[in-house]
């Protein structure tokens, strides 16, 4: 059997290059305004940005826990196969994070002032209270649409649909600049203009986004009838680690805000910000790449997949080092043309500090990069406990005790130190973690994964095949009947496990490997009792056998005769399509 290629891989590199897309929707409007605010409107709207920097954090909060929950839940249900279920947890976070995000938009209206004071934007601190009061508010009439971003990206990627998720990145993008540029020049550059911008440019991507719901063959629907709110609790449940994650974050831009006043005033805060916002921007590759396992590890989580997610596995270690290694070498060495898309020539000090700055993300970026990817398949196997601790260290236990420690002798670099010693730390406290689990020191990717010992049915024979070739499927049905037989399966459910794999893969050649392209079928069989299942992978084009078979000539039974042996052989067949891969699960 070839087995070149590697349908996993080429999943994550497809996944991981539209999740990075994604993901820039949410931090690109952030460091776009930062860009123009900096260049533009001076050091005084820089510090005023950076004050409303823990707001924005904690407005996230909420459409990322849902987003994140809902994730997981969808990738599980399509994982087996039922979609409605996945539509009903869509449905109920869609609209659970638009309710929130009218909601904040009231408070903001309501209690700017107090608002303004709980971020540390005082009335001592005039213009710049005023003009952080002026961006939180014109930003929070985007919160629908910056909720509507976050949760449909991923459900195009579960649906097929990535490249609309790329260009809605790139509508965003490009009216965020349009509109930040029309602000300073025609209308004074103020920085609700700047807030009024970003919100609008939201409102295009997300608009375009939902248009994919209006086409005919979109699997996923805004469904209330499918709605369970029992699936909302468990949303929550999988996406608090996100919320404490967040939280965390917020508290620790508030603290760093703190200590940047009291170490270089203004200037230190409007440092702080620029740091904040690059590091946006930056951290969602590691991220991108987290979310990609997360995503594709929920999947084989259904299916408990063992074999794939050992592949999967890999791969990720693979492109995390060299996608991590790249970023920080060109962090590094472009640290002082960075700082200066954002800051003036007389802001010497503050040019200084963020040259410092950059070149401390690029330190750390390799450390984020393989904590994030196991905080986030933790996730994804459901480790709550442990995920939780992550979350709340990672963003504030480490970083606060360094900073502190550090400050006092460095000043403005103790707290780029101590940002970078709290994620080695964080690190090898996993690895620590880890260790102490298995009572041994062990450094295999696989172990660090900390699977369930009863995960990938072990007591349950299995087999797993991949083929590339028209003639390999030659030789499948002989492959199957061994194995069954080995395992003293009954003839009959032999010869009909071997038939239906015959004749699926027989089917995805005939009719999925006509574009030309190099495709590639996963066959798995697996053994539980006296059931046998039969997972078809293949990564062609769509091809449901069902319905092939009721659309073609149903009553001649002349046609697709092999389809419809199927069909009566079978216990049931469940078929979806997942991020482009297609999936027939049968059960004989």
């Amino acid at each position: 059997m070839d087995t070149s290629k590697n349908i996993i891989e080429d999943l994550y590199k497809s996944t991981f290059i539209v999740f990075l897309m994604s993901m820039l929707a949410t931090a690109i409007g952030n460091v776009i305004d930062g860009i123009i605010i900096g260049n533009m409107l001076g050091s005084n709207s820089m510090a005023a940005f950076g004050f409303t920097t823990p707001y924005q954090k904690f407005t996230a909060i909420f459409p990322n826990i849902l987003a994140l929950g809902m994730q997981i839940l969808c990738s599980q249900n399509l994982g087996k196969g039922k979609l409605d279920e996945a539509n009903g947890v869509f449905s109920i976070a869609l609209s659970t994070a638009i309710s929130l995000a009218i909601f904040f938009i009231a408070m903001a209206f309501i209690f700017p002032a107090q608002i303004a004071n709980i971020l540390g934007a005082e009335e001592n601190l005039g213009v710049i209270r005023a003009e952080a009061i002026d961006y939180f508010q014109a930003y929070s009439l985007g919160l629908p649409a910056v909720a509507a971003v976050a949760l449909l990206s991923p459900i195009m990627q579960l649906d097929g649909d990535r490249k609309r998720a790329v260009t809605a990145v790139t509508i965003l993008s490009a009216s965020n600049v349009l509109g930040d540029l029309i602000c300073v020049k025609y209308f004074g550059g103020t920085m609700w203009g700047i807030g009024i911008a970003t919100t609008v440019s939201y409102c295009l991507s997300a608009g375009y986004l939902i248009l994919h719901f209006f086409k005919p063959d979109a699997n996923f629907k805004f469904v209330p009838a499918f709605m369970q709110f029992s699936k909302l609790k468990e949303m929550l449940l999988i996406g608090s680690p996100s919320a404490l994650g967040r939280g965390a974050s917020m508290l620790q831009s508030g603290f760093l805000n703190h200590i940047a006043l009291s170490i270089g005033g203004g200037n230190g805060v409007a440092a702080v910000a620029i740091f904040n916002n690059i590091f946006s921007m930056v951290e969602t590759f590691p991220k991108a790449q987290a979310a990609t396992v997360q995503m594709i590890a929920g999947i084989l989580f259904g299916e408990e997949d063992k074999k794939s997610i050992s592949r999967l596995t890999k791969v990720a270690v693979k492109y995390a080092t060299i996608i991590s290694l790249t970023t920080a070498g060109i962090l590094i060495l472009a640290a002082p043309l960075i700082a200066d898309i954002y800051t003036h020539d007389s802001d010497e000090k503050v040019f200084e500090m963020v040259v410092n700055s950059v070149k401390w993300i690029g330190f750390s970026l390799t450390f984020m990069a393989f904590s994030e990817m196991l905080n986030y398949f933790y996730q994804a196997c459901g480790r709550f406990k442990i995920v939780n601790v992550m979350a709340f260290a990672n963003n504030l236990l480490f970083v606060v005790p360094f900073v502190l420690l550090l400050t006092p002798y460095f000043e403005m670099t103790g707290i780029w130190a101590g940002f970078f010693l709290s994620k080695l730390a964080f690190l090898l406290a996993i690895v620590f973690g880890v260790w102490y689990y298995y009572k041994k020191i062990t450094f295999n990717p696989e172990d660090m994964l900390i699977l369930p010992k009863d995960f990938g049915s072990p007591n349950n024979p299995q087999m797993n095949m991949t083929v590339t070739f028209k003639d390999d499927d030659l030789s499948i049905s002989e492959v199957v009947e061994v194995f069954l037989e080995k395992h003293n399966v009954s003839r009959r459910k032999t010869m009909f496990s071997a038939i239906c794999v015959e004749e699926m893969v027989k089917n995805i050649f005939e009719y999925g490997f006509i574009d030309g392209k190099k495709h590639s079928i996963d066959i798995r069989v697996l053994i539980k009792g006296e059931e046998i299942t039969l997972r078809i992978r293949d990564d062609c084009r769509p091809f449901n056998p069902k319905k092939w078979q009721e659309i073609y000539n149903p009553k001649d039974l002349t046609e697709h005769i092999g389809i419809k042996l199927v069909a009566k052989m079978a216990k049931s067949i469940q078929y979806v399509n997942v991020m482009n891969l297609n999936y027939l699960t049968i059960k004989i």
